[in-house]
């Protein structure tokens, strides 16, 4: 395959030395791999652009908003951040401050989407209902949405396969604490649709839906004989060492779910760098984001370090 570098942009004096690294890279090797994206060049297929965002960027919608002017830039259609960009996953400060949908964080994607000029997919905690106790603190659903160029909400989609009890308890609202379980709301399976896009009959999950060890979600979306399905991941690692191998790698579930699928071409975004929030840690985000063919082969697989990574996918007919 055929792949070129690019650097992100940045708005700063290190931004102008980068650039100037790229010019004269091959002659002086400043070319610093910390901040690379990787491009792969085919013709006649959407570019879509997956940014692994690294988990102290959440939240940071400057830095998103660069990404995503970088990945227009270079030609991509759609750009693809990860699960829980607004918040990071696992943050408890979702229950005071997350907002509904319509609402705060999503406008910030939709801003995004609307002064780039592209489709933007991403994972953010949504408001919930208040919590019983008149604390006025909210549960909280994990959340994904897609908006069109025009910064319309086109899927809204939240995750139904949440896991129990994963936030740090003594972290959250006394509510939970007194419940002796934290978690994100459970969404609702009959929510999940597919509209039409530029990139065929589109559908939304949220990560673990897409697992293949409850088919709950990916049953609703395949009965929908979708074409592209899209999915902001939070798949992590122990430790570096375990990314890529089988469990610890995005694109790998991302193949099996569109093996169950059968029609649709399915594309997700991992974060990178550590977990800062929630239970089970230490916890590395382990990116590996891509695609797989509706066959459940892979069409596409990042690395673990690379911020933006671009692949070139189909359109179905």
């Amino acid at each position: 395959m055929d792949y070129q570098t690019y650097y992100p942009l940045g708005g700063s004096m290190k931004f102008k030395f980068l650039m100037c690294c790229t010019l004269i890279a091959f002659i002086t090797g400043c070319v610093s791999t910390d901040k690379l994206v990787t491009k792969q060049q085919t013709q006649g297929y959407n570019t879509v652009a997956f940014v692994q965002l690294p988990a102290n960027e959440s939240g940071d919608y400057f830095a998103m908003q660069n990404y995503a002017q970088t990945a227009k830039n270079n030609g991509a259609e759609l750009v693809i951040f990860p699960e829980s960009s607004a918040f990071g996953w696992l943050n408890p400060d979702v229950f005071s401050n997350a907002n509904p949908i319509p609402g705060d964080s999503q406008q910030n994607f939709s801003n995004i989407a609307m002064s780039v000029g592209i489709w933007v997919a991403a994972g953010l905690a949504e408001q919930g209902q208040a919590l019983p106790d008149n604390s006025g603190e909210h549960f909280a659903y994990d959340s994904g949405i897609l908006v069109n160029p025009q910064g319309d909400v086109v899927l809204h989609h939240r995750k139904y396969q949440v896991l129990n009890n994963a936030f740090t308890l003594e972290n959250c609202p006394e509510y939970f604490q007194q419940q002796g379980s934290c978690q994100y709301s459970v969404g609702n399976v009959s929510d999940i649709e597919a509209v039409d896009t530029p990139f065929g009959r589109t559908s939304l999950l949220v990560c673990a839906d897409a697992y293949t060890y409850d088919l709950t979600a990916l049953t609703a979306v395949k009965e929908l004989e979708p074409d592209f399905v899209i999915v902001p991941w939070g798949v992590g690692a122990s430790q570096q060492s375990e990314c890529g191998q089988d469990g610890f790698n995005a694109t790998q579930y991302a193949a099996k779910a569109a093996q169950f699928i059968g029609s649709a071409y399915v594309a997700g975004a991992n974060a990178i760098g550590e977990r800062p929030y929630g239970r089970f840690r230490p916890a590395i985000y382990c990116g590996n984001s891509g695609y797989a063919n509706p066959d459940g082969s892979v069409g596409g697989v990042a690395n673990s370090q690379d911020i933006i990574v671009y692949f070139d996918i189909p359109v179905k007919n």
